[in-house]
């Protein structure tokens, strides 16, 4: 993978995905989707806002003793190619350190708002040892088309190594995710339905024989 690429998916991997959530975590849909992926033995990635972090730490806190991954989503939920590199650098900072006060380590993952990052941008944040992540299946659920649409959508475009985005909060409040949660439930008995087992991207990247898929980031 070269360095001005963002994370799409993971090939060579026949038995795995991930299951990410961004947004969050969210007082009243992150707990209920822990006891979702809970239920199913299932692992993913949070790519956590930093004023949620710091509001709901403890939530957070919970998702990674139960297996889970956190990843920095930025602080205001800004479009990066809109804004010059010292604000997207001021984000990704205050994500990293809400990250690092819940974790007690560094995060590894960023995953840009809006999912677009100018290739440039991509070099830099790199530099800063951070993997910028976008996924190959978003079902938009953002947009509360219904649990079914939502689970069809996964279900077209869902294969082995995909990287599957979804929501758990909004960056302007605690927006109704319900029907996300339930979809998750819905990906998650389809991906067993597939052969695939949920986990984080990390889990992913690290499997047996994995090649990181690469996409041109946004913008260029």
């Amino acid at each position: 993978m070269t360095a001005a690429v963002v994370l799409s998916r993971v090939d060579g991997v026949p038995d795995r995905f991930a299951l990410t959530f961004d947004d969050g975590p969210s007082p009243t849909w992150t707990p209920r989707l822990l006891e979702v992926l809970a239920a199913e033995g299932a692992r993913a990635t949070f790519f956590a806002l930093a004023p949620n972090l710091r509001r709901h730490g403890a939530i957070a806190a919970r998702a990674l003793a139960s297996g889970h991954e956190l990843g920095v989503h930025g602080e205001w939920h800004l479009p990066p190619p809109l804004v010059p590199w010292a604000v997207v650098r001021h984000e990704i900072a205050c994500g990293v350190q809400a990250a690092t006060a819940v974790a007690g380590r560094a995060p590894r993952l960023y995953r840009p708002p809006f999912g677009v990052l100018r290739a440039g941008q991509s070099v830099r944040v790199r530099a800063l040892g951070l993997l910028p992540v976008l996924g190959d299946v978003y079902p938009r659920d953002v947009e509360r088309p219904g649990v079914q649409t939502i689970v069809e959508r996964v279900r077209v475009a869902l294969r082995p190594g995909s990287i599957v985005i979804l929501h758990d909060s909004s960056g302007l409040g605690d927006f109704d995710r319900s029907q996300s949660v339930a979809a998750a439930a819905g990906v998650l008995a389809l991906a067993a339905g597939m052969g695939l087992a949920a986990v984080t991207v990390s889990e992913l990247l690290a499997s047996p024989g994995a090649r990181p898929d690469a996409a041109w980031a946004s913008g260029g």
